[in-house]
């Protein structure tokens, strides 16, 4: 093998799990820094014992300098363990592979801890601390070569190239870290500002929700006369209509920020079985035929009772405002399994929704009802994510629709029996 594919060889078992590291930050920034930092040591330690494991030598003396760029590393990214355990691993291969005073390797490591210290203390530039340790391992291997009564031109030649790799190694090791925290601090802010300007869009247009109802109640003051009795019957209802609509605004906004799910084991089909007899004066009242697939069996999963309730009876509201008053309406509620999946489907015969309707369902603030806030769809969306389900829907104007609570089973499915 040449000279420049064992040069070659040796870069990647140097750079391959830095840089699968830095890719892993790259790609999974939102995660926290304490995994980011358990990444990195893992990096280290491994492009440490790929180097010592695996790594092709061009002289005896070749591990003397690349075993030190894991540990420069360490130094950059401040990660004291790593620096203790590369410290303590460099000096036992030195003890046990290496005809050299160990007194004076421990005095060479603990030299480099207490520069590090130093640069720390004084607020030095890091490439300070870096060309110190490049220099020293330098010179140390220049004298430890030189002391070698034969070596020939060809022995020099390789040792010049291979000093040479070692700095342009580490060089670019730094380099890809520098570049990697600009690309995730610039991503960071990004997202800030995606973050920011979704915060700026709510309050916009909960802002704009809330104003209308409030313009409205100011325009009926207005108008309204204390002194006339027929005011007061025809405009107070108007007024406390409006008012419980910015009341049931604000209440779900603020619901969105409070989700908090609590899991048990719970039975669906008892869950069911009561959202129907609470239901059954209403659709009694409509002359709505309502049909529960409910099952004697019990089918046990790992939810929140209250929270699957709320989403359900939501979705049951939508679909009794949905069906005409003159019409004759029809709601099935059902369940359904496969081998993956886990489903409660609710279907209406109501009015539908248009394709536009549907592109925008999930989106807060969306509405087709005219005292809607707009919250309710989203609010069980996310309750439904938080059981690591999905919602989904399937309607068509004039014809119903058909809305699907979907689990996957190893996720909620407890036992049945």
């Amino acid at each position: 093998m040449n000279l420049f594919e064992t040069i070659i060889i040796n870069i990647i078992f140097i750079i391959f799990p830095l840089l699968f590291c830095l890719l892993y930050q790259a790609y999974n920034h939102t995660l926290n820094q304490e995994k980011n930092d358990l990444f990195l040591d893992i990096a280290l330690i491994s492009s440490f014992y790929f180097i010592l494991r695996f790594g092709l030598k061009l002289s005896p003396y070749q591990p003397l300098l690349l075993f030190n760029i894991p540990l420069i590393i360490a130094y950059i990214k401040n990660r004291k363990a790593d620096i203790f355990i590369l410290s303590i691993c460099i000096v036992m291969h030195y003890y046990y592979n290496w005809d050299f005073p160990i007194f004076l390797v421990i005095a060479e490591y603990t030299f480099y801890y207490i520069f590090y210290k130093i640069c720390q203390y004084k607020n030095l530039n890091q490439n300070i601390f870096v060309y110190t340790i490049l220099a020293i391992k330098c010179i140390l291997v220049s004298i430890i070569l030189l002391s070698i009564s034969k070596i020939s031109m060809h022995g020099l030649f390789t040792y010049c190239i291979f000093i040479s790799a070692f700095l342009l190694i580490t060089e670019f090791t730094i380099y890809l870290f520098e570049r990697t925290e600009d690309i995730l601090s610039l991503r960071l802010k990004l997202k800030e500002f995606e973050h920011e300007k979704e915060i700026r869009e709510s309050l916009f247009k909960i802002t704009h929700e809330i104003k209308n109802p409030i313009a409205v109640c100011k325009g009926y003051l207005d108008m309204f006369d204390v002194n006339q009795i027929e005011h007061s019957r025809k405009y107070v209802p108007i007024l406390k209509e409006e008012i419980d609509r910015v009341l049931i605004l604000l209440e779900d906004f603020l619901s969105i920020n409070k989700i908090h799910i609590e899991k048990n084991v719970m039975d669906i089909n008892l869950l069911l079985e009561n959202i129907y007899h609470n239901f059954i004066p209403i659709l009694e009242d409509r002359h709505i035929e309502a049909h529960f697939d409910i099952k004697d069996d019990e089918l046990f999963i790992w939810g929140d009772y209250n929270r699957l309730s709320q989403v359900l009876i939501n979705l049951i509201k939508n679909s009794i405002e949905a069906i005409g008053e003159h019409q004759e309406g029809s709601i099935k509620v059902s369940v359904v399994q496969t081998k993956q999946h886990f489903k409660i489907m609710v279907q209406d015969n109501g009015k539908g929704m248009s394709k536009e309707e549907l592109i925008q369902i999930k989106k807060p603030f969306f509405t087709t009802k005219q005292k809607g806030s707009g919250l309710g769809v989203y609010l069980s969306d996310e309750i439904i994510r938080k059981h690591h389900g999905t919602i989904q829907y399937k309607s068509k104007e004039g014809e119903g629709t058909t809305v699907s609570l979907i689990f996957p089973k190893e996720k909620v499915l407890f036992h049945m029996t």
